[in-house]
């Protein structure tokens, strides 16, 4: 089986998948993963869909899902999956997916320095928190800590202060 109880796992270099639920994945795919990925939002669900039924198996995943990709183009995809609603057949698998391309995307960690000395550094509550944009090798550091976009940056971006 691919999950464990706890925590994540990561596939290969380019590849973490957490499951947070009985119904949430995140999932998030290196870039290098996605060779000559086009950005049009078309492309890019159609790029998703095509990804998560190589993953159908292993993750089990089955019914009607709700996902929303975040997009940064020097990182990857990020992908948070909800199941909706659970299909009577094992075989049945659909996506509702929603594209956010112009979200802004951080990582977030309590260790300040794995982060790189020469840019903008946040801090809040004991984590510190760096654009991803600014991370040259995010492979290097992505055990280290998590990625924080949309519904859960902004409340934290009020409160934050420059280091």
């Amino acid at each position: 089986m691919l999950f464990r109880l706890f925590s994540y796992i990561t596939i290969g270099e380019s590849m973490k998948i957490e499951k947070i639920g009985q119904q949430r994945y995140f999932i998030f795919f290196h870039i290098l993963y996605l060779k000559n990925i086009d950005f049009s939002k078309e492309k890019i669900i159609d790029t998703v869909k095509r990804l998560l039924k190589k993953l159908k198996k292993r993750l089990m995943l089955r019914g009607f899902y709700k996902v929303g990709v975040y997009l940064h183009s020097k990182v990857g995809l990020f992908l948070e999956l909800y199941q909706l609603e659970e299909f009577e057949y094992d075989d049945s698998l659909d996506f509702r997916v929603l594209v956010y391309l112009d979200e802004k995307i951080y990582f977030k960690t309590d260790d300040y320095f794995i982060l790189p000395s020469d840019v903008p550094i946040y801090y809040d509550q004991g984590f510190f928190y760096c654009d991803v944009s600014f991370i040259p090798d995010m492979l290097s550091v992505i055990e280290f800590g998590e990625f924080i976009y949309g519904k859960k940056l902004y409340p934290i971006m009020f409160r934050w202060q420059k280091c």
